[in-house]
């Protein structure tokens, strides 16, 4: 038990969390930069570079004392190779305690290339992940294809993004619902990181997450900015799954990066 609890601690914190603080308000001329850099940040297919720092904190599992808590580093790096823009993005994810055994749990990285339509863009590639051994273990890697889309209309954005992986003792599928409404100066409300997770080996879902990210894009001495929290709750109950989950997250934007 005390393994399937810490593979699926793994999963679940490798989707990664987000953050809020205080922040100062851009100036009013800065006001449609901000607001085309709030929209692009909650679009995993926009091609904006960002160093992302986030913090989860799970103060509760389902049927199980104790909570948990790990941090995250993530780069997101656009470019463009065969006259197609790609977004390469790598997610490493460190476990400071709960039931899995801390230090590094999990390194992801993925390249979507993407293609920009009428009705918005879509974006496809492969997808990887390594988990590292514990006590003699092997490592464990995984890789399949991830897949998305994204459209907008007036204040808000939506479409949805799905990660596959596939090893020796791994088979699971994600899904993670893109959906944000921008209400102004920098401020958005959207539907966070939130991964509804298939673990195909036990032919059922292990994370049905529901919550909100409220989040803001400013400036510090003019370099763009992202602070937001994201509270979360799981609907799967079952043992060793988390219940609720807090991210809080620091992103650095770069714009034409």
């Amino acid at each position: 038990m005390k393994g399937c609890i810490a593979r699926s601690f793994r999963q679940r914190i490798a989707v990664g969390g987000s953050a809020i603080a205080l922040a100062v308000a851009a100036p009013a001329v800065l006001a449609d930069n901000t607001e085309e850099l709030a929209r692009k940040a909650a679009d995993p297919t926009a091609s904006l570079m960002s160093l992302n720092l986030r913090y989860t904190g799970i103060p509760s599992f389902h049927g199980l004392d104790g909570n948990a808590d790990a941090s995250q580093f993530q780069a997101v790096i656009p470019f463009r190779a065969w006259d197609t823009s790609n977004i390469l993005r790598a997610t490493v994810n460190y476990t400071h305690s709960g039931p899995a055994p801390d230090g590094l749990s999990d390194v992801t990285i993925f390249n979507l290339l993407v293609f920009d339509k009428p009705w918005g863009r879509w974006g496809a590639g492969p997808v990887a992940q390594l988990l590292p051994g514990r006590d003699g273990d092997s490592d464990t890697f995984a890789i399949g294809p991830a897949v998305g889309f994204v459209a907008s209309s007036g204040r808000w954005t939506y479409g949805v993004f799905n990660q596959n992986l596939f090893g020796d003792d791994i088979a699971i599928s994600s899904l993670q619902p893109v959906l944000a409404y921008q209400m102004g100066n920098g401020w958005a409300l959207a539907a966070g990181d939130a991964q509804w997770t298939r673990d195909w080996d036990r032919g059922e879902f292990v994370n049905l997450p529901v919550g909100v990210q409220l989040s803001r894009v400013t400036r510090i001495g003019g370099q763009s900015v992202k602070w937001s929290i994201n509270p979360e709750y799981n609907l799967r109950d079952r043992q060793g799954l988390p219940e609720w989950t807090i991210r809080l997250g620091f992103q650095l934007l770069v714009p034409g990066g």
